[in-house]
């Protein structure tokens, strides 16, 4: 089954951005080579925060199979066994 990216280059909004360098357009840019929190490839919420809401506008209402999310690892090797 093919799949496609639904959100991705869509707009996003994120409460608590970290830094102006760390906005939620990030999490729907494609990128995902630099999984540092500072790499410029991560959305980032503000220190402290207990919740942070993130959005993405699809602009349409779109039947969705399953979401993907990638979480900055500092670029450490991560092993995932399902």
């Amino acid at each position: 089954m093919d799949t496609e990216n639904l959100a991705l280059h869509k707009p996003t909004w994120q409460s608590g951005d970290y830094r102006s360098y760390t906005g939620a357009e990030r999490a729907v840019d494609g990128r995902y080579t630099d999984l540092m929190w500072y790499g410029g490839q991560c959305a980032v919420s503000d220190d402290n925060q207990t919740t942070v809401e993130w959005r993405v506008d699809l602009g349409d209402v779109r039947s969705i199979h399953h979401i993907v999310i990638q979480y900055a690892t500092d670029n450490r090797m991560l092993i995932l066994l399902r």
